[in-house]
């Protein structure tokens, strides 16, 4: 199962589309890490992810956490501002996930001026220090991506990239944008990014663009709800101990499961689960599902566009599925599903 650990809820940056630092949960953590090692302690197959907030503004905390917790393996959410604060302790990550949305200019734009330039520094810290776990950069999707430059800008430096789209809660734009945006937009250069990943593939080459990855791998192997098992495989764990599904909808009380002595689980319904892709799709996201805030044609929209890059890939079925895609090997919270 994995573990995803709000270190923080205080993050450095505002980034247009997020808000900040998370706001109703306390700053320092009202349990002891004996008593997350005791409840972690009871799965063998523990996997942990370090969160906020951004976490490593309490980097000698995530440093006590890799110490004292007992997992199989490791996971860091980083806007890469801190990362050299980690020293050694990089080696002992399995995977890290540095937030970057795309070029230079459209990162500073929704982040702030400089943030791009940080995160390569960032990158380059892991590099030199010879880090061998995996790298993936982490986008935000919003109106003035656009998703073929971005994502191929970002391939220069990452081995892996993934992105996650700007919808239902998000601070810059309705549904009558995000749709008009899809067609002009998205789904053209998710065509050609599609394109481009076949190409490289008859060169043999597999390049890591993590939808793609994992929506293959998920059509080949299966899937088993939610790709990112909120609820069910992956639970949060807030700083005011409480255990909850997702990490981002902690005021909600669908969300909290229960505490370090006993929770339950949650999954995805209808309409999802009666979708002929559901075995592909799972769901998308528990918030999605649960919280239509941009309405019924809101819900349709991104479905639609999920439906699409599914449809766009299964074109192509005859040439990946040679190559017997399974990715994740672990959850590594990335989401797979945009």
């Amino acid at each position: 199962m994995l573990y995803i650990v709000i270190v923080t809820p205080t993050c450095n940056l505002n980034c247009k589309y997020c808000g900040g630092s998370i706001k109703g949960l306390p700053e320092e953590l009202q349990y002891s890490l004996d008593e997350l090692a005791d409840f972690i302690g009871k799965d063998k197959d523990a996997i942990i992810a370090f969160y906020g907030g951004e976490p490593l503004l309490k980097a000698n905390l995530v440093k006590k956490m890799i110490d004292a917790l007992p997992a199989k393996k490791f996971v860091l959410q980083t806007n890469g501002y801190f990362i050299e604060k980690l020293g050694e302790y990089i080696h002992k990550l399995d995977t890290i996930l540095l937030s970057i949305d795309g070029r230079r200019e459209i990162t500073d734009f929704y982040r702030q001026k400089g943030c791009y330039d940080k995160v390569m520094k960032a990158l380059n810290f892991l590099k030199e220090n010879g880090y061998k776990g995996e790298i993936i950069a982490r986008m935000a999707v919003s109106y003035k991506t656009d998703i073929y430059k971005d994502v191929m800008h970002l391939l220069q430096f990452f081995p892996y990239v993934h992105w996650q789209l700007d919808v239902v809660w998000s601070n810059l734009w309705g549904v009558k944008e995000f749709k008009e945006w899809t067609e002009k937009s998205y789904k053209p250069g998710i065509k050609k990014l599609i394109k481009y990943w076949i190409k490289k593939l008859e060169e043999d080459k597999i390049v890591g663009i993590v939808p793609f990855l994992g929506i293959a791998s998920r059509i080949l192997h299966g899937g088993n709800g939610l790709p990112c098992q909120a609820g069910k495989e992956a639970l949060a764990i807030s700083p005011d101990k409480k255990i909850m599904a997702c990490p981002i909808a902690f005021d909600f009380e669908w969300n909290v499961l229960g505490d370090f002595k006993e929770f339950k689980r949650i999954d995805i319904g209808e309409p999802c689960t009666k979708c002929s892709l559901f075995n592909i799709c799972g769901g998308r996201c528990l918030f999605f599902h649960k919280e239509w805030l941009w309405g019924k044609e809101g819900f349709e929209a991104v479905c639609n566009v999920t439906k699409f890059l599914i449809k766009e890939l299964k074109k192509y079925e005859d040439i990946w599925k040679k190559y017997n895609i399974k990715y994740p090997p672990y959850n590594n919270t990335t989401e797979i599903i945009p």
